[in-house]
């Protein structure tokens, strides 16, 4: 938490004024409206000058509004709720763009991604590679448990396949490599990728114990509850998404 206004982006720390709770509606009003008119500006040139109805992106990382600005998501709701009254100018996924518009052009835009340089280092790097061999070795073995046992009467089973896939799912995030890339989280990052890889290691296991011989001792279920109320994100999981997944 952040206890003072950006102020300027040039002012250092120091220069900033401090946060001030009773403004923020004001400055949410005038941001959101001077972003609706923006958007509905340049709409109405692009009709004049071509006479066809435009469409206009604006595709923004959503960490920003939240992450980096605490007001984001009320400025996101102030926007669509004044483009929702708007004669002009109408909300409208991509796909549906496409449908009403029916485009004749198509642009191949080449391979990259927002990090550093515009392509993948900030995930793929000389410090973030091992990373990976543990990502991928244990999708694989996701895979492999899901197709065998997906479709078991046996509840434990079920429960300890599902939390095998939220270990996976946490130790997959890409946020651990941009923290060791940036330095900005470096170790609890590293912290994270090895605790999830055990934890994942370890139900595997487990799992794989008790499916051949059916024993499943008292402290290895209590760790697999362990890791479930811990990490216990992800509630509608479904192991389908993996035993329905092709090997290459």
């Amino acid at each position: 938490l952040r206890y003072w206004r950006v102020t300027s982006s040039k002012a250092d720390l120091a220069d900033k004024l401090e946060y001030e709770l009773d403004k923020v509606e004001a400055r949410l009003e005038e941001n959101s409206s001077h972003f609706v008119d923006l958007i509905t500006t340049t709409l109405k040139e692009h009709f004049e000058k071509t006479n066809k109805i435009g469409v206009l992106t604006a595709p923004y990382d959503t960490e920003l509004f939240g992450h980096w600005w605490f007001e984001g998501p009320r400025f996101l709701k102030k926007v669509f709720e004044k483009l929702n009254n708007s004669e002009f100018v109408k909300p409208a996924t991509a796909s549906e763009a496409i449908e009403k518009l029916n485009p004749s052009t198509v642009v191949s835009l080449p391979e990259g991604s927002w990090g550093e340089g515009g392509y993948h280092y900030i995930w793929l790097n000389k410090d973030t590679e091992w990373t990976w061999r543990h990502i991928y070795s244990n999708e694989f073995k996701m895979k492999e448990l899901a197709q065998k046992f997906y479709n078991s009467k046996d509840e434990r089973l079920i429960f300890m396949l599902k939390q095998l896939a939220r270990e996976l799912l946490l130790l997959q995030a890409s946020d651990w490599q941009f923290l060791i890339s940036t330095i900005s989280a470096r170790d609890y990052a590293e912290l994270r990728v090895a605790f999830h890889n055990e934890n994942f290691n370890r139900i595997a296991e487990i799992i794989e114990k008790y499916a051949n011989t059916g024993d499943l001792s008292l402290e290895d279920w209590n760790f697999v509850v362990e890791c479930a109320e811990r990490d216990n994100l992800f509630d509608d999981i479904d192991l389908k998404w993996w035993a329905e997944v092709e090997f290459p």
